[in-house]
């Protein structure tokens, strides 16, 4: 069975607490060439979302106390998004440590407004 190529292909994540990660955007984020294969990418991705879950486990624990089912329920406070990046930069540095690869992981710097 062939999966079609047009539709989004995701880490399997086995807690649905946490965001997906989608495998195109990560190799597009990542900057991953094309010798990187898929089944490469996805063997890392999930191998990355099990190790992210494990790390954030208490993070989770203590939203979950809290009556949110998901870190998406959190994501309109600053807590919860700052969480979501740290849990997805968590994910890309894993993956990108799996594949063995050095890139460049910084988050591009905003520029300040000039008034």
């Amino acid at each position: 069975m062939s999966s079609d190529p047009r539709l989004p292909r995701f880490a399997d994540c086995h807690d649905p607490f946490w965001p997906k990660v989608d495998l195109g955007t990560l190799r597009e984020r990542l900057r991953l060439q094309r010798q990187v294969g898929d089944a490469a990418l996805e063997v890392a991705a999930r191998c990355a979302v099990i190790g992210a879950a494990r790390e954030f486990a208490h993070w989770r624990a203590v939203l979950r106390a809290r009556g949110y089912k998901r870190l998406a329920d959190v994501a309109g406070h600053d807590p919860g998004r700052a969480l979501g990046v740290c849990y997805i930069r968590f994910v890309e540095a894993a993956v990108m440590h799996s594949l063995g690869s050095t890139a460049d992981l910084r988050v591009p710097q905003r520029r300040a407004a000039h008034g």
